[in-house]
This record gives C-alpha cells, sequence and structure tokens, in this order.
C-alpha cells in the first residue's frame, strides 16, 4: 500500500438514513492506494446503506466523502462512475437481457478505444469458462460465473476504487476460492479494494484491514 500518498477513499463523520430514521452515525474511514480493506458486521449494521452513500444513491445526511482528495458532495452516481468508483452487488451486478459477450463489449466502450487485445486475452485466461460462454444469456449463468462476469468489469476499467457488497453471498466456498485470486489480482492492478463482507475467514484472508460496524458506526479497527 502507498501510505505517502492521499487517500483513495476517505470518510468524515458520514450520516444518512431513510425518511427520519437514522441509520448511519459518524463513520470514518481511511483508504490508501493499494490497500484491500474489509467491512464486516452483521445484517443490520449499515454496510449496504454506507455503500450506497459512496455510490450516490443516498444522500450523506452530514459529514463527507473524498475520493482522490475530490469531495463528492451531491455528485449523481453516474458520474462517481466517472471518477473512478465501481461497485459490485452480490448476485446483481450484471443485465439478464444481455450474453456474456455484450456486457464485455458494454463495459469496454467506457474506455478510450475499447479494451485492448491484452486485457481480453487476460480476461480469456482468468476467466476461461465465460470465454466459451461469449454468446451465452448472462441470465443462464451459474452464480458463480454471474460474479466472474461482474469481477470481468473491474479488469476491463480498472477503477479507483472497487466496492464489493456480500462477495460470497450464495457461493459456494470452492467458488469463493476460486474468485479470491481475483481480486488480488485488481488490487495488484491498481485498484483500492472496499470488500463488504459477513464471513469474517473470507475477508481477511484477502484484507490488508479491516473495519466492524454495529448499529451504523465504526466500532472497530
Amino acid at each position: 500500500m502507498l501510505s505517502g500518498f492521499p487517500p483513495v477513499l476517505e470518510c468524515r463523520g458520514v450520516t444518512a438514513g431513510y425518511g427520519g430514521v437514522q441509520v448511519l452515525f459518524g463513520v470514518d474511514m481511511r483508504i490508501q492506494r493499494g490497500e484491500v480493506v474489509a467491512l464486516l458486521g452483521a445484517n443490520g449494521a449499515g454496510k449496504t446503506t454506507f455503500l450506497r452513500v459512496l455510490s450516490g444513491l443516498e444522500p450523506a445526511w452530514d459529514g463527507g466523502v473524498w475520493l482522490n482528495s475530490q469531495p463528492l458532495g451531491n455528485m449523481a452516481a453516474f458520474r462517481r462512475v466517472t471518477a473512478g468508483i465501481c461497485q459490485i452487488v452480490g448476485g446483481e451486478s450484471i443485465a439478464e437481457g444481455l450474453t456474456v459477450g455484450e456486457h464485455l463489449r458494454l463495459w469496454a466502450s467506457s474506455l478510450e478505444g475499447g479494451a485492448s487485445p491484452e486485457v481480453l486475452a487476460e480476461l480469456d485466461e482468468v476467466f476461461p469458462r465465460l470465454a466459451e460462454r461469449r454468446g451465452q444469456m448472462a441470465s443462464t449463468l451459474s452464480g458463480g460465473e454471474k460474479q466472474m462476469l461482474a469481477l470481468s468489469k473491474a479488469l476491463i476499467v480498472r477503477p479507483e476504487l472497487l466496492v464489493i457488497d456480500e462477495f460470497s453471498l450464495g457461493l459456494a466456498p470452492i467458488v469463493v476460492g476460486e474468485l479470491l485470486p481475483v481480486i488480488r489480482r485488481i488490487n495488484e492492478r491498481g485498484s483500492a479494494v472496499l470488500m463488504v463482507e459477513q464471513s469474517v475467514n473470507v475477508a481477511l484472508s484477502v484484507a490488508h484491514r479491516a473495519y466492524l460496524m454495529e448499529k451504523g458506526a465504526i466500532v472497530y479497527e
């Protein structure tokens, strides 16, 4: 990790909620370039609400969020994607009406000149099963293959910050074991990673640091 540089992500005193119900209570977090950070906590701890604030899907009531020292403020969700935040939600990060190949072309379209032959070759190397299914509808993939397809996006666009919500949700342990090295690979390519996970064993097998959230607050780092 590159601790001498400004953090890729910095959150200070973030509060948020829904309607009149407060869910987050002064959340502070820093993620340095080159880090994989785990956010742990039980169901209902506020983890997903926190990610929605990061992605611009919910407004922060108070506090601030910075990406590479740029305040995100009220920046729209799609502009946060352009700024470098890529979020993968367990089982929900694909468009079921598109084929595998159409997903890859869609994500590559966000790059000037599209995906290079080297990047496409890397995808085939990392996910040979997907290489065999380019023409297959994403809706017919297994749970593990859908997660592979979702991770392909990060290999193509190489975001500043990759956010993964419930990485192991619904996946067999053997599939999780196959995908964890891909997280390390994405991180080694230069993306900081925030990994939200209920399984402590899964998260700490790949993370450099971890935060524990309870009742909408960080209680341990």
